[in-house]
């Protein structure tokens, strides 16, 4: 378990950044403490690791090229 502090420092961002996600329920947390007290917030590794890999942006895969136009056929027309 880690707390917000560890968390901010394995993610590489700031506390501030894991409070907001705590808030935001982006990460999932647990709030460990005594009734009526907001707790102590804590922090399972594995979700740390698992939020931060959503983030992840993979390699673009390339458009598929246009198929190619029908050619044209120019029906000639005898003029009198």
């Amino acid at each position: 378990m880690l707390t917000p502090k560890a968390a901010s420092e394995r993610a590489c961002v700031s506390l501030s950044l894991i409070y907001q996600w705590c808030e935001d329920r982006v990460l999932p947390h647990m709030r460990v403490g005594g009734k009526g007290r907001r707790g102590k917030i804590l922090i399972e590794e594995a979700d740390l690791d698992g939020v931060l890999a959503s983030f992840k942006v993979g390699k673009k895969e390339p458009e598929p090229l246009p198929a190619p136009a029908p050619p044209v056929s120019y029906r000639h027309v005898k003029l009198s």
